[in-house]
């Protein structure tokens, strides 16, 4: 009987969520929400950057005799530049 209440302690504990009284009009990110993106996010989009910008080299054969580049440069470049370098800590 005690496991039973163990058991069943531990799922109720385990599955629910604790409700945090917060400012549902503030729109400024959380301290966890800043911690997260500087420790995995900025890198990985600084990764994704040098990856894409190299994408973007390799296909220049392809999209310049399409007339695409301007394309290509805007989705392989800019996108990930401006989400990695130019966008506010915390906003997603």
């Amino acid at each position: 009987m005690k496991r039973i209440f163990i058991l069943f302690l531990f799922l109720v504990l385990s599955f629910s969520t604790p409700a945090f009284a917060e400012d549902p009009a503030s729109n400024s990110p959380s301290v966890k929400d800043i911690v997260e993106e500087i420790l995995w996010i900025k890198p990985l989009g600084f990764f994704r950057v040098v990856l894409e910008g190299a994408a973007y080299g390799i296909s220049l054969p392809v999209t310049i005799p399409l007339q695409k580049k301007d394309e290509a440069r805007e989705f392989l470049i800019e996108d990930p530049y401006s989400f990695t370098f130019k966008r506010p800590l915390g906003e997603m």
